[in-house]
């Protein structure tokens, strides 16, 4: 209906309607308008239906608005447990590593929530942390084991000198000189057990740069030389040049080192040590030194390069077996790795020999 105009008015009122109860009112409403010749003209209609329309309608979102408030309660209570059931888990988890317990670990319910992903990190965290502890449990044990006979032996060797002395007998002298030698072996077992410590709480190398490994294996190929020549060994170097890689030059050096001194120490006399320094057709940067030792049998490749691990064939041998933990450690930190493979093969007295490679990754 469209708008009034001047002098029309909107009246409201009733109309009965009978039917089988009686006379029931209905709500109208009309509009009353003047006509240009002062006749008065009205036109209303019953509207009962409309009321009841717009009345059923404020019901329903009455309703509506109360299903919701009442969806919402139960939504927010079962999320509140839900919340409350998560954290009380994490909760439970953090006290029970806060108390010792390592192998504590958070539960993932596997619906890929925020709640399943902290879990995760969490247990991934624990995980890190209980083999770090367990590491270090182990490392402790062993520097405790195999500290205790060059220990023994130079408390031994000092009462000696110091009978020796009270006697007047013996050679006072050589017995100091040859505990100093064994406590600078005791110091150099600790110092390589701190590097190997240093670089896996770091898990990267420290300070790295881009260098040239072609001159970093010389420099550490011009100190093993003349050693080898002392040894009866024949030692040669093939280098590759115009290759870069990015490290920690002094780790790399001494990961170099390592493996030289063991190919020096297990070579015989009239064997051969090759140093070499390449990059692979993968892109990988290779150091890698092969000798024709007795070399390290197959079954043993994976333990050898554990702390503390020392073959049959190497129990008489000067050294604490962290030589090559140390290169391991050391390839992890720079992302790569250290490989084992048998050497060039017997021949006659010689060999099998072992090669051992020091892999860094394209770009390192």
């Amino acid at each position: 209906m469209g708008a009034a105009g001047e002098g029309d008015i909107w009246i409201d009122f009733s109309i009965l309607q009978r039917d089988a109860g009686g006379a029931v009112p209905h709500p109208a409403r009309g509009l009353q308008v003047r006509l240009a010749g002062g006749e008065a003209l009205f036109v209303g209609a019953d509207v009962s239906e409309d009321d009841a329309y717009v009345l059923k309608i404020v019901g329903a979102l009455w309703g509506a608005g109360a299903l919701v408030v009442v969806l919402g309660l139960i939504g927010g209570v079962l999320v509140s447990r839900n919340v409350s059931r998560s954290v009380a888990g994490l909760s439970g988890v953090v006290v029970a590593v806060r108390n010792g317990d390592l192998a504590a670990r958070a539960p993932v319910r596997g619906s890929g929530d925020e709640f399943d992903e902290l879990a995760e990190g969490l247990n991934d965290m624990l995980e890190r942390l209980e083999r770090s502890m367990q590491a270090h449990q182990h490392a402790g044990d062993a520097i405790a084991h195999d500290l205790r006979s060059p220990l023994t032996r130079m408390r031994a060797q000092l009462e000696a000198a110091y009978l020796d002395v009270a006697a007047g007998r013996g050679d006072p002298a050589q017995a100091l000189s040859q505990a100093i030698e064994d406590a600078d072996g005791v110091l150099r077992t600790f110092g390589a057990v701190l590097s190997i410590a240093r670089l896996q709480a770091a898990g990267a190398a420290p300070d790295p740069e881009l260098f040239d490994p072609a001159a970093l294996a010389a420099d550490v190929a011009e100190l093993y030389a003349p050693l080898c020549e002392d040894k009866g060994v024949a030692f040669d170097a093939e280098l590759a040049q115009d290759i870069a890689v990015r490290g920690d030059r002094e780790f790399l050096a001494q990961a170099l080192a390592n493996i030289l001194d063991n190919a020096v120490k297990y070579t015989p006399a009239g064997g051969a040590i090759r140093l070499r320094v390449r990059r692979r057709s993968s892109g990988e940067v290779e150091f890698s030194v092969t000798d024709t030792g007795p070399g390290v049998p197959e079954p043993d490749r994976e333990r050898v390069v554990e702390r503390f691990v020392r073959l049959e064939n190497s129990r008489n041998a000067p050294g604490a077996g962290l030589g090559l933990s140390l290169v391991a450690a050391i390839a992890q930190a720079h992302g790569g790795r250290l490989e084992l493979d048998e050497g060039p093969g017997r021949v006659g007295a010689h060999g099998p020999g072992l090669r051992v490679a020091v892999v860094l990754p394209r770009g390192a």
